[in-house]
């Protein structure tokens, strides 16, 4: 009898093994963009990358952005680029891609996004000082400055943290109430309706629609990175791909791989 078991141990393990093998590995690494000594600096995101040892390197920037990505003015003030280029001398047949939005930036001024999200949460800010928001309005508002003074609290600690549950539970609801809740106020007070920023193209655009704007482009824009990661997941079956993205989206995009899982990758968590 102890031997049956064991047999059928070996057996599942192989299954396993058999089922398993052959898919792409994932590590999703929530990184800070600017070099922080107590945080995160190049040469550390470098010994991450060391000890991974990954075939695939995603960035989070578009196919534009990549073109430049060994010029000064790229790799200056980024942990990702200034981190992948010392692990692309080392190993130069890595292969190192983009994964980003196509033109996000560009694309957030066209549609008048940008600059209506920043005037919009001063606007908002403004007028609770001034306790001039409706009374649910000033609640909503609260919260949103209680999550962010939350996360403030977390950029002090270190690179692990910032990868952990606990983060992520946070950033979820911040990220909730800064997409979610907010767009309530600027919805329901008419000042917003009333305040207007000019799109390149010369039409006008209020606050209310760009910050609206604004917070759907966060959900279409992390599908977009989703899809563009399960893309080379399946490019390069069976390979180990790392993920470099700033620590807000990382919640979003395992989601999101969670979501879309179609059997040919698996996620792995670096920072246990």
């Amino acid at each position: 009898m102890k031997n049956l078991f064991l047999g059928l141990f070996i057996l599942l393990s192989c299954f396993y093994n058999a089922q398993n093998s052959g898919k792409t590995e994932i590590y999703i690494l929530g990184t800070v963009h600017e070099p922080s000594s107590p945080i995160l600096n190049p040469q550390s995101l470098f010994e991450i990358l060391e000890k991974i040892q990954p075939d695939v390197i995603l960035q989070e920037l578009d196919t534009e952005q990549m073109k430049d990505f060994k010029k000064e003015s790229m790799s200056k003030g980024s942990n990702e680029v200034s981190a992948a280029i010392l692990y692309l001398n080392k190993y130069p047949k890595i292969v190192n891609l983009p994964f980003e939005f196509e033109g996000r930036n560009q694309y957030r001024k066209d549609h008048g996004m940008v600059p209506t999200d920043n005037l919009t949460i001063k606007l908002m800010d403004s007028l609770y000082q001034k306790k001039a928001l409706n009374p649910t309005n000033m609640v909503i508002f609260e919260k949103y400055m209680e999550a962010n003074n939350a996360l403030k609290d977390f950029s002090k600690t270190d690179i692990k943290t910032l990868n952990s549950l606990s983060f992520e539970t946070v950033n979820r609801y911040r990220q909730f109430v800064q997409h979610h809740e907010i767009p309530k106020i600027s919805n329901s007070e008419d000042i917003f309706a009333r305040q207007f920023v000019t799109k390149p193209n010369g039409e006008k655009i209020s606050y209310r629609d760009g910050y609206q704007l604004w917070c759907n482009f966060w959900d279409m824009r992390n599908n977009t990175m989703a899809l563009n990661i399960i893309k080379q997941a399946n490019q390069y079956k069976g390979k180990k791909i790392v993920i470099l993205t700033g620590v807000q989206h990382k919640y979003y995009l395992k989601e999101l791989l969670d979501k879309y899982q179609d059997g040919n990758y698996k996620a792995i968590e670096y920072f246990k």
